[in-house]
């Protein structure tokens, strides 16, 4: 399985992003706005076993996908894919406290391209790239919500 691994470090206590990341609502303020994140179903509240119905927009193709949540801890989310464009999907958000106020936010992918003629198309370096692309969005996102207050 083929890997991304992300972090930044962020001027926010670890409780505040957590649960600012536990709220499914918020997602589509830190995705990518070229995806045109869109949420089908999900709980209010990241927990445990419910899962989360969205539906993207990539290259071209509006792609439906379910993840489960498989892990929700107090520093620790972790869902993965049971339906969706690629073979697998596997999403670890963990969080670290660096100091007073402040903490390290790690994403960890792992992934497995789609086949057939989606995976001409999807190939692991541009899954890949995609998902530097949008982490990168994300930090920035995160970070903006932060300077501004907004973070909640």
């Amino acid at each position: 399985m083929s890997q991304s691994v992300s972090s930044s470090i962020l001027p926010v206590s670890a409780d505040r992003l957590r649960a600012f990341l536990g709220r499914t609502a918020n997602l589509p303020q830190i995705s990518d706005p070229s995806l045109q994140l869109e949420i089908l179903s999900a709980p209010e509240i990241v927990t445990l076993g419910q899962r989360i119905e969205f539906r993207i927009t990539a290259y071209g193709f509006k792609q439906r996908a379910i993840h489960e949540y498989v892990t929700v801890e107090e520093l620790q989310i972790i869902e993965n894919q049971i339906d969706g464009p690629l073979r697998a999907w596997k999403h670890h958000q963990q969080i670290e406290i660096t100091g007073t106020g402040e903490c390290r936010l790690t994403d960890r992918i792992e992934f497995e391209p789609p086949g057939g003629m989606l995976g001409f198309l999807l190939t692991e370096a541009k899954v890949k790239d995609s998902i530097l692309e949008g982490m990168q969005i994300r930090y920035e996102s995160l970070s903006d919500l932060i300077s501004s207050g907004q973070l909640a």
